[in-house]
């Protein structure tokens, strides 16, 4: 894979991923990027995008149970895809969407 900045080619490491969300300092371990050795510009895989948004909804969901903002994960998440279904059928019928594919992706915490 070549870096689209300065054109060298880009070396697979290794690295943790921190980042702010909702006011938690999320961090996923050992994630797998495109680092260029030149400029230093970091390209993320789509599987490691994948990788990264279910480890960092899965770290989010234990810190609302431990806080007490949810009682079980497991109906969390069910009441969450409820959610989601209404959502993208109001949106439909507003006509924002044509079909439930054009509906953007949604993270409820």
């Amino acid at each position: 894979m070549r870096c689209k900045f300065c054109g060298r080619d880009m070396v697979k490491v290794v690295t943790p991923f921190k980042r702010p969300v909702k006011g938690e300092m999320i961090t996923v371990k050992d994630i797998e990027v495109y680092r260029c050795p030149g400029c230093g510009a970091t390209f993320f895989p789509n599987e490691t995008i994948k990788h990264t948004g279910r480890k960092v909804g899965e770290k989010l969901l234990k810190v609302a149970k431990e806080r007490g903002r949810i009682k079980d994960e497991k109906e969390h998440l069910r009441e969450m895809e409820e959610q989601k279904k209404i959502d993208i059928e109001d949106g439909i019928k507003r006509g924002e969407y044509k079909k439930k594919k054009d509906a953007p992706l949604k993270v409820f915490t």
